[in-house]
């Protein structure tokens, strides 16, 4: 397994409240240029991270190699962490008609959507798409699809072959993600040569279209990923993770932020300061924009009043 132990993240933001520090965010930073060379670092881009739902638009690679017929507007839902609003449910059920699958053969779980709804199922999930993908793949290439979550099973096989091979990562750590599908632990530095190499390969070009095309379809209005990617009008392609991890991708280059503690609010404002560092974004771009509210570095309690601020320290 992966060394944890001697993991060296660093301080990256902090919460202050009064004239004192209450929070600490540590973190990693990993930018490459497309040619895989380190132009920006904070903390030691060998230690291990965790994909999660950054993994989504490679796990979507069988399905465009398969040859299925999907619309881009299907194809982005495949990678997204979406939000579960009434436009991502209705085109995912007509995804699962299209193609004949039940909604019952889906192994994703169930949770309640950004907006909570009374009675949620198993499309709400924010994974939903990506099963979908992974079934409809598994139905062309007559693959079982009672145990396509199993790491045993060729479809998860042939995703583990291309994150090795567009990683270059030498080991790489397999576990269970939050939706019952395989998660990948590989260092920060190869998960940014991952979707650089991915972004620069043609062979990918529809995947990355179609988010760059349905930034709404593979997020939400107001998350981050989905944000950077109108506010860059297709620009920028982002995908977040759980507990605190996203990627950002310009024209080959490659930026990974990962926050230590999983914080998801620490993880938008690190990412927002380092695409102004690097000219990736403007101030302006983020000024009238929703990014704007995600970038607020004051604290506010419950009556809107002001009480503290947030730091950053890079």
């Amino acid at each position: 397994m992966a060394n944890t132990k001697n993991s060296k993240p660093e301080l990256l933001l902090k919460t202050i409240r009064g004239n004192n520090i209450e929070t600490l965010h540590n973190g990693w930073i990993c930018v490459l240029d497309r040619n895989k060379k380190i132009i920006y670092k904070k903390g030691a881009v060998n230690d291990y991270i965790f994909l999660r739902s950054t993994a989504k638009p490679i796990q979507a690679i069988p399905v465009i190699e398969s040859n299925i017929k999907v619309t881009r507007k299907e194809l982005a839902l495949i990678c997204a962490s979406h939000s579960g609003s009434e436009r991502h449910i209705s085109i995912l059920k007509e995804f699962l008609r299209k193609h004949r699958i039940n909604p019952s053969d889906l192994q994703c779980g169930i949770h309640q959507p950004f907006n909570p709804v009374p009675f949620p199922n198993v499309l709400h999930n924010n994974c939903s798409g990506k099963h979908i993908g992974m079934l409809i793949a598994c139905k062309k290439n007559n693959w079982d699809l009672k145990n396509y979550t199993d790491p045993n099973h060729p479809l998860q096989r042939l995703i583990l072959n291309k994150i090795k091979n567009l990683s270059e990562a030498k080991k790489i750590f397999i576990a269970i993600d939050g939706c019952s599908a395989p998660t990948f632990t590989l260092p920060v530095i190869n998960i940014a040569k991952m979707f650089s190499n991915f972004t620069l390969d043609k062979r990918y070009l529809e995947i990355i279209n179609a988010m760059k095309l349905n930034p709404y379809l593979t997020g939400g209005e107001g998350q981050i990923d989905s944000e950077i990617i109108k506010v860059s009008k297709g620009k920028l392609v982002s995908k977040v993770g759980a507990e605190g991890i996203i990627i950002v991708a310009y024209d080959g280059n490659c930026a990974v932020v990962k926050i230590a503690d999983g914080s998801q609010k620490a993880r938008s404002i690190a990412i927002l300061r380092l695409l102004i560092k690097l000219g990736w974004l403007k101030k302006e771009q983020i000024k009238n924009s929703p990014l704007e509210k995600i970038y607020d570095l004051r604290i506010r309690n419950c009556a809107g009043k002001v009480a503290g601020e947030i730091k950053l320290v890079f």
